[in-house]
């Protein structure tokens, strides 16, 4: 008896127990307790280029309703720029934010599509004379190579610890890393042209380029110019590239000038990766079609960047980190009758 009032009683105290509800924890807000230096350690970007992100990007980003606690866009936005920026995992975002994990999940996903919605505007390819000729002028002030509108090539981003199913082994590299093979195009003031991201680690450079929106247009004659590639690309009228056994002064000096002047592409790899870590060292924990949303994304903030004269990176920080472009990828040189033939000529101006 004595047992079952007992029982009793403890029930009774547990109705009695008020339900302790939702715990809301207060969020910080960034840009008003952190200074400019501040911010560009954590998110890359200053004051004005975070408020230009966040008013470029509200509208698709703007929760429909301001219940359940719902997330500004203003934090979506340094949510999203602080994984770029530093290539945590998410569960440092989510502290630094006091926001969940699975949440800043689906924030970086979002802000991820809503940037990249905006590629166009962003990303552009010199398409109009006074643009080309702009582009042609300050090429050719690296080395003397004419014609150059801009220089491309391939980088892999390392996809680490994500799922990738049966079709695994195509997303292996060269180097026995799962990647994304990123094709990027740039021009002399390290703007990004073009950037194809959606290509496993395994497919070649030659291939991406010859499946790109680049490359039919150059093909169909609406692209004015020349790019420039290492021997990883095929020779054509219009990409150029080095000669693998050059056999005189002139096709030396030639080689010279091409290396020289598609080396800003190069540098421009190691500052998009410089400046958001999330695409250097071991790579994104993310699966491949969010992986490359990012990777895009990057681009067009990178691109963002440059607009408000934005910083690099972090000089305080190891420039030195593993960076996987598959440098040595060199085929048979290719090409046809007239694409050696341009290239002819334009060695002939090498002649001292």
């Amino acid at each position: 008896m004595a047992a079952i009032l007992v029982v009793a009683a403890a029930a009774e105290a547990e109705e009695v127990q008020p339900h302790p509800g939702r715990v809301l924890r207060d969020r910080e807000q960034p840009l008003d307790s952190l200074t400019e230096t501040q911010l560009l350690k954590r998110y890359r970007f200053g004051r004005e280029a975070i408020f230009f992100i966040i008013n470029l990007l509200t509208n698709q980003i703007a929760p429909p309703t301001e219940r359940n606690q719902a997330i500004h866009p203003t934090l979506q936005v340094l949510i999203s720029l602080n994984f770029f920026a530093t290539g945590s995992v998410l569960e440092s975002d989510a502290n630094i934010h006091r926001i969940h994990r699975s949440t800043v999940s689906r924030i970086i996903h979002r802000v991820s599509q809503a940037l990249c919605e905006h590629k166009s505007q962003f990303i552009k390819f010199p398409r109009t004379d006074e643009e080309i000729a702009a582009n042609i002028q300050d090429f050719y002030r690296i080395a003397r190579f004419p014609r150059v509108v801009g220089a491309v090539d391939g980088t892999h981003v390392c996809l680490h610890g994500c799922p990738l199913g049966p079709d695994e082994y195509v997303y292996t590299n060269r180097k026995g890393r799962s990647s994304i093979n990123v094709q990027l195009a740039c021009n002399t003031k390290f703007q990004i042209i073009n950037v194809v991201a959606r290509w496993p680690g395994s497919t070649h450079d030659s291939r991406v380029l010859q499946n790109s929106r680049l490359y039919r247009k150059y093909n169909n004659g609406e692209l004015k110019g020349i790019i420039l590639g290492d021997s990883g690309y095929p020779l054509m009228t219009w990409l150029m590239t080095p000669i693998l056994n050059p056999q005189t002064p002139e096709e030396q000096a030639y080689n010279n000038a091409q290396c020289k002047t598609r080396s800003i592409i190069e540098q421009l790899n190691g500052q998009l990766k410089n400046k958001f870590r999330c695409l250097l060292g071991h790579g994104l924990q993310i699966r491949p079609n969010r992986a490359c949303s990012i990777i895009t994304a990057c681009c067009i903030l990178f691109n963002i960047s440059k607009r408000f004269r934005q910083p690099a990176g972090d000089d305080n920080e190891d420039d030195h980190m593993i960076d996987d472009n598959m440098e040595g990828e060199i085929n048979r040189e290719r090409g046809d009758a007239a694409a050696i033939a341009v290239r002819a000529q334009i060695v002939q101006s090498f002649v001292v």
